[in-house]
């Protein structure tokens, strides 16, 4: 528009009947807007390399401009023209990245965003592991591995080897002569094919003093469970095996085969027998066996600690042994040995609100937390503002120091949707769930306004404060939303949880008047609007047909309707030791109807939807886990432990 207006002044300037000084001004303006350089934008997305480690991309184009990226960003006021972006490889300590493509051209006009900007790396060495076992402490190996373009290392104990080219590699083991015996390898040769898209590798040499075999069939359990079998013997002999094998140079004389019992999808498998003994003769082979059967695992709750006033959440540092209790209303409680400490933790009541949903709702410790000290905490003050809040403290004590600031502050106001927790990210950055701030359909739109902090997921980087934006995050950069946001569309994400090893963002998000769901998506997918209020659930609420038209919205894995429930509490997926059966599996629950169910996630499918007979408990309003990865329920005053029935 303003342009078509700047050509008519010009032409009207032109004539010859204009004042000299109107002339004059005119067609000046029609200089500029003639001279001045068109320009545009180029957005760089750069992915495929582990947090912390920067990219090698330069931008070049016209008028001998040159911009090196750490980092995926929007480049602006762009004259118009053509743009190379190079991509070279990055060095790590333990492997190589190499981008594709390495070198593209991008073409930037005026008043567009260009596109085909990807820069992706990938994996293009492998780290390889190389274990040696069945000598004698402090005795050499004398192994040698050769591999391409003349590659030779000499390996005399357990090593890793990084930034290996790929391709074909020979693992050769001498005998070695030791304490008046000679040890030979059970394989003296192996070859091994490297590829970067296995970019980890490991192998073991094993050696031996004698020539006797001991075959062990392990059978009874299930397809990718493994057995957990020790074998001890003369020497000082010793191995495990998770599944059925054949060990051999073993040396004369009396081995103690023990199985202990295992447990995978939700079933005990207990060995038989659970010890055996077997006597090995030089030169021969000799057999036994481990038979698993399995039965179905039964969970129960354990009281574990009553006398709590208003508890809302329970966590740890990771291997801390103590339980550190979150209640309502602006207090941490400390559970060493079983025994509640008299004195908090800390205790911040003097500034949480701690009426209707409100109150002191969870905390987080630093995953640096034993070197750092800090914790965070998630409140609400006394104007109804959502605050996180840092804590400073001494690793180790039972009582923490005293702010380390204030972190963030969401202006709310509201008596219900606060969300409710703060949790770090296996990417070490921090990240919160507000709720979108009011009752019953969520009347000023907040959780589809990106211009808003409620009804999200937040991501923010908290190493120093003030906090600053991940470079990951989907708004960088983009007037049309927060640079805090990661995801969107959520009514009131209590609870939440990530899954490390699957690194899987759990989400329960508490429902209107019909459904309650839980999400589940990779912790890596930014920007997902899960469509709230467009949707509840699997079903859409405003408008009431049509409603994801022209949007992508991430449905949930599963939701059910209130008569089954009235408030989903999510929970966590089980990582801990005490109840290996459980393993991968999601817990969550419900409020109203009390029940405890388990799922898991196959692909982006919830499978093996499991209500647990026997265990009831109205008014579960959270879920802990402490230090050791084991689960906890919480109620009224009390909390209570998960465990086997």
């Amino acid at each position: 528009m303003w342009e078509r207006e700047l050509r008519r002044k010009c032409r009207r300037a032109a004539a010859p009947a204009m004042p000299t000084a109107v002339l004059l001004l005119a067609t000046f303006a029609c200089s500029e807007a003639t001279t001045s350089p068109r320009t545009g934008q180029l957005r760089v997305f750069i992915e495929g390399l582990p947090a912390g480690t920067a990219p090698v991309v330069v931008v070049t184009g016209p008028d001998a401009f040159r911009q090196q990226l750490d980092s995926g960003r929007t480049l602006t006021a762009l004259t118009e023209g053509t743009y190379t972006i190079s991509a070279a490889p990055v060095t790590t300590t333990s492997f190589r990245y190499a981008a594709t493509p390495a070198s593209q051209t991008v073409n930037v006009t005026s008043g567009s965003l260009a596109s085909a900007s990807l820069v992706s790396y990938r994996v293009a060495s492998v780290q390889l592991t190389v274990t040696v076992i069945g000598l004698p402490s402090g005795a050499p190996a004398s192994v040698t591995l050769t591999g391409p373009s003349g590659f030779s290392r000499s390996i005399t104990t357990t090593t890793q080897i990084g930034l290996l080219e790929p391709g074909t590699y020979t693992l050769a083991a001498a005998s070695v002569q030791t304490i008046g015996k000679t040890y030979r390898a059970v394989q003296a040769s192996r070859v091994l094919q490297l590829s970067e898209f296995v970019p980890l590798v490991a192998t073991t040499v094993e050696y031996g003093p004698g020539t006797g075999s001991l075959g062990v069939t392990i059978n009874g359990l299930p397809a990718a469970t493994d057995a957990a079998v020790s074998i001890s013997g003369p020497g000082g002999f010793s191995r495990q095996l998770t599944e059925s094998a054949t060990l051999g140079n073993l040396e004369a004389g009396r081995y103690t085969i023990t199985a202990a019992v295992v447990g995978s999808a939700l079933a005990t498998h207990a060995p038989a027998p659970a010890t055996q003994t077997v006597d090995i003769i030089d030169g021969a082979v000799s057999a036994a066996t481990v038979a698993y059967a399995s039965s179905s695992l039964s969970l129960g709750l354990r009281l574990f600690m009553d006398g709590l006033a208003q508890p809302v959440f329970l966590t740890a540092p990771d291997g801390d042994t103590r339980q550190f209790i979150v209640e309502r209303g602006g207090r941490v409680r400390i559970v060493a040995n079983g025994v509640l400490l008299p004195t908090p933790f800390l205790d911040i009541r003097s500034r949480v609100n701690n009426t209707g949903e409100r109150g002191m709702l969870s905390m987080a410790f630093d995953p640096q937390y034993a070197t750092t000290g800090y914790l965070y905490v998630y409140y609400t003050d006394l104007n109804s503002n959502l605050v996180v809040e840092r804590i400073n403290s001494t690793p180790g004590s039972n009582v923490a120091g005293g702010s380390g600031g204030v972190v963030l502050t969401i202006p709310h106001g509201g008596i219900d949707h606060h969300g409710g927790l703060i949790a770090f990210g296996p990417d070490g950055m921090l990240y919160l769930g507000p709720g979108d701030g009011g009752c019953c359909g969520d009347p000023n739109n907040n959780a589809q306004n990106t211009n808003t902090l409620l009804g999200k997921i937040l991501r923010v980087d908290v190493r120093t404060l003030p906090y600053t934006i991940p470079a990951g995050n989907p708004f960088v950069g983009d007037i049309g939303g927060r640079a805090e946001i990661w995801a969107y569309g959520l009514r009131n994400p209590w609870r939440f949880a990530f899954d490390a090893p699957t690194n899987m963002l759990y989400i329960g998000d508490v429902g209107n008047d019909a459904r309650e769901e839980v999400d589940a998506v990779p912790a890596t997918d930014a920007g997902l609007n899960f469509g709230w209020r467009l949707m509840e659930g699997t079903a859409c609420f405003s408008p009431s047909t049509n409603c994801a038209a022209g949007r992508t919205l991430v449905s949930p894995v599963l939701d059910y309707p209130h008569s089954d429930g009235c408030s989903v509490i999510g929970g966590y997926v089980y990582r801990g030791s005490m109840l290996p059966e459980l393993t991968g599996y999601y817990l969550y629950a419900d409020y109203c109807a009390g029940w405890l169910r388990t799922m898991k996630m196959s692909g982006r499918t919830a499978t093996e939807v499991r209500t647990w007979a026997g265990i009831s408990l109205p008014q579960a309003n959270s879920f802990g886990r402490d230090g050791a990865g084991e689960l906890y329920m919480i109620s009224g005053s009390k909390v209570w432990a998960i465990v086997r029935q």
